[in-house]
């Protein structure tokens, strides 16, 4: 199942509202539906802020496998940003020696099985994979 939303924050509730029905028509609990969630919101939101020269819509994808979730965001006409290069947050350092940024792709990576990154001809991919429980497809 495959969307395209508006490069707008207030793209995210139906953006919400698209993931809420992928979930209905695929039976996937709804425990996961938080994660997920968060996973796109944040990334989409990325893609907003630090693709500012791009006009065209994002496309989110999502599908189920064996195992789990697939979720593809697609961005045109930008800059390369490869999330999987990003330098790891040490979160046990004191508040006051980090420096801002990260906490989002931290928490990503973390709550996702798998992120891959694309680009080609100035579009920007990223898959995540998510595990479900076999009770939750």
């Amino acid at each position: 199942m495959q969307r395209f939303f508006p490069r707008r924050v207030d793209s995210l509730e139906e953006i919400f509202d698209f993931v809420a029905g992928f979930f209905e028509t695929k039976s996937i609990d709804e425990s996961h539906s938080l994660a997920v969630n968060l996973i796109i919101e944040e990334l989409f939101t990325n893609m907003i802020k630090y693709s500012q020269e791009s006009t065209r819509d994002i496309s989110i994808e999502m599908d189920t496998r064996e195992d789990g979730l697939v979720i593809c965001l697609t961005d045109f006409d930008v800059e390369p940003f490869d999330i999987t290069q990003t330098e790891e947050v040490d979160i046990n350092r004191p508040l006051e020696e980090r420096t801002p940024g990260g906490l989002g792709i931290h928490l990503v990576k973390k709550m996702t099985d798998s992120i891959s990154y694309e680009y080609k001809d100035r579009q920007s991919k990223i898959t995540l994979i998510k595990r479900l429980e076999k009770n939750g497809i």
